[in-house]
């Protein structure tokens, strides 16, 4: 079943709170994912890279590629941006595209 915009809403929101919370360190795709499992919002990892992708162009991540250890295998680093970061802190107008459950 599709997802409501709602739910993307809070995806996206999700995904900056796991991000400000382990800032400055990046995140792997499958601990982003795990996350929003452990919080009842499974995503496939081709919705995650579309999410990580809006949040890319809006400013509020970033995305690398780096090396995985002793392999030749390449892994996708996101971290979130001061200006993701600025967003997250309520310092910046609200995106209809992001919900942020209220902090206290």
């Amino acid at each position: 079943m599709p997802k409501s915009f709602r739910q993307k809403e809070i995806i996206r929101g999700r995904i900056l709170h796991t991000l400000a919370l382990i800032y400055p360190t990046s995140a792997t795709l499958p601990l982003l994912q795990g996350e929003l499992d452990i919080f009842g919002y499974p995503v496939p990892l081709e919705e995650l890279n579309f999410h990580i992708a809006y949040l890319a162009e809006k400013g509020f991540v970033t995305i690398e590629g780096a090396q995985k250890p002793r392999s030749n295998r390449k892994i996708t680093l996101v971290k979130i941006t001061a200006k993701g970061i600025d967003y997250y802190d309520g310092r910046l107008p609200s995106d209809e595209g992001i919900y942020l459950e209220p902090r206290q």
